[in-house]
């Protein structure tokens, strides 16, 4: 992953194609500018999103509003030419950032370009959600971002103690107080005067996780199921890769109700009921043992250790279902005639 560039942008212009010139002439087309800012043009890539930015930095509260829902609800596809450009005006970068701060994708990406600034990335660790901040601050921390950067997490009130503790152990030198706040940089936008944009991007919604996952490589879908929430969890466990379903029980957020859902899914896999078996404290309950006997994938020898385990009455209901196999029903038989005996 590549390191923040300094906190700077150069006095460098901002340079939009012809196109998105003439949107915003002294002359525009207000009812067009809408429709651009709802997405409904044939801007594509980086024009597109130069026409939302300048919708944002320029237009009135309408196309504001516009601007940043189409590029909020756009995907990290449709993006990524642009979040990936070497030559992408550090402000374009900036502004992304700050619409999809709860985006884990668009970070993701952003995190690969040199040319975001330690700027946006304060503001965005400042600022950002908690599992964007569980994503980033782990052991390589430290190397991938310089210690003023780190310390913008001690000011994100979503950063649990420990991680912020974390944090402070890797930062070695005192860092002054500042606001890392990009919105009063010094840049030109081709005779556009910059406001304030901070207010419109305080309130983000993330786009589908189901959409994150896609453009996520597999070490970064590994560590998503080691670290994330119980939607990442749902998702990534289904993954059709088994390193990446079975690191789904390594989480140590993962509930016994979530455990007993796999146990109870026969389409689980055999590496997924492994691990749960792996596991004592899960088998501790009940109801995950009785799901681990009916489950076609738990192997014989284990399903029949823990029919010993279980009460009369789910032992003959088992030895009445024809969702087990012959041997366990037979088991469940000599059982029931084994006390009948007594």
């Amino acid at each position: 992953m590549t390191k923040a560039k300094k906190s700077d942008y150069s006095g460098e212009r901002l340079h939009v194609s012809p196109e998105v010139a003439r949107l915003f002439a002294k002359d525009a087309d207000y009812a067009k500018l809408l429709k651009v800012a709802s997405g409904a043009t044939a801007l594509k890539g980086n024009d597109l999103v130069h026409a939302l930015f300048l919708c944002c930095a320029q237009g009135d509260e309408e196309l504001k509003e516009r601007a940043i829902g189409t590029l909020r609800s756009s995907s990290n596809n449709a993006l990524r030419s642009v979040i990936e450009s070497s030559i992408e005006h550090p402000r374009i970068l900036d502004f992304i950032a700050r619409v999809r701060i709860d985006d884990l994708g668009t970070l993701i990406l952003l995190h690969r370009n040199p040319v975001v600034t330690d700027n946006t990335w304060e503001y965005v660790f400042s600022h950002c959600n908690y599992e964007v901040l569980t994503h980033f601050c782990d052991e390589n921390f430290a190397k991938s971002f310089p210690a003023n950067i780190r310390a913008a997490v001690l000011k994100n009130h979503q950063a649990s103690a420990d991680l912020k503790q974390m944090v402070e152990a890797t930062i070695s030198v005192v860092i002054e107080s500042h606001q890392a706040e990009t919105d009063n940089a010094d840049y030109d936008v081709d005779a556009v005067n910059d406001e304030d944009l901070d207010d419109e991007f305080d309130q983000t919604q993330t786009l589908s996780k189901q959409q994150i996952v896609m453009e996520l490589g597999m070490a970064e879908k590994v560590k998503m199921a080691i670290t994330g929430d119980k939607e990442w969890r749902s998702i990534l466990v289904k993954d059709s890769n088994k390193t990446i379903s079975s690191a789904v029980l390594k989480n140590p957020r993962i509930t016994e109700g979530e455990i007993l859902f796999l146990a109870q899914n026969r389409s689980s896999s055999e590496d997924i009921i492994r691990e749960i078996l792996l596991n004592r404290e899960w088998l501790k309950n009940y109801a995950v043992r009785h799901a681990l006997v009916m489950h076609p994938r738990t192997p014989l020898p284990q399903a029949i250790r823990f029919l010993n385990t279980l009460n009369d009455k789910d032992v003959r209901m088992i030895a009445k279902s024809r969702n087990v196999s012959s041997a366990i029903i037979n088991n469940c038989r000599r059982m029931i005639a084994a006390k009948e005996k007594r």
